[in-house]
């Protein structure tokens, strides 16, 4: 029980520091989510459902995150043979205006999180432009909001027989535990197709309705990423990267992370947590609509018998998806 009650502690003191940033083992596939700068970067619409339990001994108190997201170009190229990260344009572009070749993506999101007796709801949308600067390489911006609402049930709060109550124990009880706030973000990235690169900084924030608790302190001020692609043959390629959460006290917690494809059909990965944790992934593209993605992660430190496993599914499905192609997966 004591284990159990400090547990649900450090969640508190976790789920109390706002600011929706997606708890995944699988950033690469919610990437317009971390930087506004890849929504509309594939040429289709891209509707994911991720889901992450982590903590599993916490068992009913433990961590739950559930996003819905779907992103789609809302401007494409004047010339239709063009699909970002896939093929190279013919020298058709250099009689049309650049202007012409920009592409505009537009995303929405929905989220919902449970950390023990604390809910945290809300959605955001996302808007990036693509510039061409070569017959290869994009640059591209872009700019997002979300609105967050944090509530904590005071229903679910035990705290002990005959307690001594005081003012702030009679306002939270009472209902004064209710938050919401107004997040803004902007990311850069540039990108062929063999390489990205770009970052993210989000320390802007409205609040719309305060609370007693304090909901509101930002944890992080952006993050950065970074990939390439090794072909090894005709049937195998190595997509090695770097994603890194830059803190509010000034430090990087980086994933490092490498996947293999087997025919763009099925790909395997491995992630190591520089905050000593590991993650083993793998997906499957079912069709040229339907993809899956699973990561089982776990602590590598002291904290593993007390963390446990943490599993996340990733569920993805290419609407309009004129070209049959896949999901670029990060």
């Amino acid at each position: 029980m004591r284990i159990l009650l400090y547990g649900i502690a450090f969640i508190f003191s976790f789920a109390a520091q706002a600011q929706y940033i997606p708890g995944s083992a699988q950033p690469f596939q919610l990437a317009p989510l971390y930087n506004p700068a890849f929504s509309g970067i594939e040429n289709f619409g891209d509707l994911k459902f991720a889901y992450r339990y982590q903590w599993a001994p916490f068992k009913d108190n433990a961590p739950q995150f559930g996003n819905l997201s779907y992103t789609m170009r809302i401007k494409q190229p004047i010339n239709l043979k063009v699909n970002a990260l896939r093929t190279s344009r013919s020298d058709f572009q250099n009689v049309v205006p650049k202007s012409r070749l920009n592409i505009q993506g537009l995303g929405v999101h929905v989220f919902s999180e449970k950390y023990g007796p604390i809910n945290r709801m809300g959605g955001g949308m996302n808007y990036a432009l693509h510039m061409p600067i070569s017959k290869k390489f994009f640059l591209s911006g872009g700019i997002g909001a979300v609105v967050e609402n944090t509530r904590l049930k005071t229903d679910e709060l035990y705290f002990g027989e005959n307690p001594d109550m005081d003012q702030f124990m009679d306002e939270l009880l009472s209902g004064s535990s209710n938050h919401t706030e107004l997040w803004t973000r902007g990311g850069i990235l540039l990108y062929s197709p063999g390489f990205y690169i770009g970052g993210a900084y989000y320390p802007w924030s409205t609040s719309l309705a305060t609370s007693e608790v304090e909901f509101n302190n930002p944890f992080y001020k952006g993050n950065f990423q970074a990939g390439f692609t090794v072909r090894l043959n005709e049937d195998f390629l190595v997509k090695p990267s770097v994603f890194a959460l830059w803190q509010t006290d000034g430090k990087l917690l980086i994933d490092y992370s490498a996947k293999l494809f087997l025919q763009d059909k099925a790909w395997v990965g491995l992630t190591y947590r520089d905050i000593k944790g590991g993650i083993g992934s793998a997906g499957f593209n079912i069709n040229e609509k339907f993809s899956i993605g699973y990561s089982f992660e776990f602590t590598l430190g002291k904290l593993r018998s007390f963390t446990g496993s943490t599993h996340d599914l990733v569920l993805a499905m290419r609407v309009n998806n004129i070209k049959r192609v896949n999901q670029y997966t990060w």
